[in-house]
């Protein structure tokens, strides 16, 4: 019997596992404007390689936000990232780097307001239309970041298209 029970909770992991792995959708409302804006976030990745301090614990994660009259792609850090190769602008740092589409590599033009955790693509049409269309079932992010050179994220686009037209949908009531 206790060789069984071992061997269920073997069986039962991976599906836990994968449960927790999902895209979420969340909103939240401006309480001055009553404004909603919803979400879908992929599951949070960790860079394939230790990063060191004060950045070992970063993780990073895809997401997409409307509110009705506009869509934005975006990447979130759990530590703002501090990027080398930037352009600065007013109040913002230009940069381009590789993204990994399954297996179809593109670059891409990204912005970050300066001290934000955030990165946003320049145009996120083609990002959009990548997470919609089921083309690839992972995003690999190549970054140059300070005192770590080159940090890769690998993202689980699993379940992103449903979660963004989850979020559409309640985008348009």
């Amino acid at each position: 019997m206790r060789a069984l029970s071992g061997l269920l909770l073997i069986i039962t992991l991976p599906t836990a596992t994968s449960a927790a792995a999902q895209w979420t959708n969340s909103a939240s409302k401006d309480e001055m404007t009553n404004e909603q804006m919803v979400l879908a976030i992929s599951p949070h990745a960790t860079p394939s390689q230790p990063m060191e301090l004060p950045y070992t614990d970063t993780d990073a994660w895809v997401g997409f936000m409307c509110d009705g009259k506009n869509e934005w792609v975006y990447l979130g850090f759990s530590n703002t990232p501090n990027l080398n190769n930037t352009e600065l602008g007013d109040g913002f740092n230009y940069f381009s780097t590789r993204l990994k589409w399954g297996a179809e590599i593109k670059n891409a033009r990204f912005s970050q307001k300066w001290g934000s955790s955030f990165i946003n693509f320049s145009d996120g049409r083609d990002a959009l239309k990548r997470l919609t269309n089921g083309s690839a079932d992972t995003l690999l992010l190549e970054l140059d970041w300070y005192g770590n050179g080159a940090v890769y994220f690998r993202f689980s686009l699993e379940g992103a298209a449903n979660a963004i037209a989850k979020a559409r949908a309640s985008c348009k009531k």
